[in-house]
């Protein structure tokens, strides 16, 4: 894991330059590595995201939504169902984290609160 959720304390973002909440977990990994789902559910995303960049969107059967943000050239549609561990996409960049190794940002709502999601994928 290169950075963990952080709930109310703030961190710094070293490509925004400034202290802000990180709402998911970066996990570093090779450019161009397969990304696998997290869980299973519903494609409600799978294109860019204006602030996050290539983004792949998941509703899940209890109605959180995942996200997995830096996810280029995706493997799969909106609309689409997914099962955990299939195959996304590659791993591209994450446009307000650029500044950081390569990596896979994931976050994790329902409704309008941010969950940490490793404590969902334990």
């Amino acid at each position: 894991m290169l950075n963990g959720y952080s709930g109310d304390e703030l961190v710094y973002n070293k490509t925004l330059g400034d202290w802000r909440t990180h709402n998911g977990i970066d996990y570093a990994c090779a450019k161009d590595a397969a990304v696998q789902s997290p869980t299973a559910g519903t494609v409600v995303l799978a294109g860019s995201d204006g602030s996050w960049g290539p983004t792949v969107a998941i509703k899940d059967s209890a109605g959180r939504v995942w996200r997995l943000c830096g996810v280029a050239s995706p493997a799969v549609k909106e609309g689409e169902t997914v099962s955990a561990g299939q195959t996304l996409g590659k791993v591209g960049s994450v446009s307000c984290e650029c500044a950081e190794e390569s990596h896979i940002h994931l976050e994790v709502k329902q409704d309008d609160s941010y969950l940490d999601p490793a404590k969902l994928m334990q």
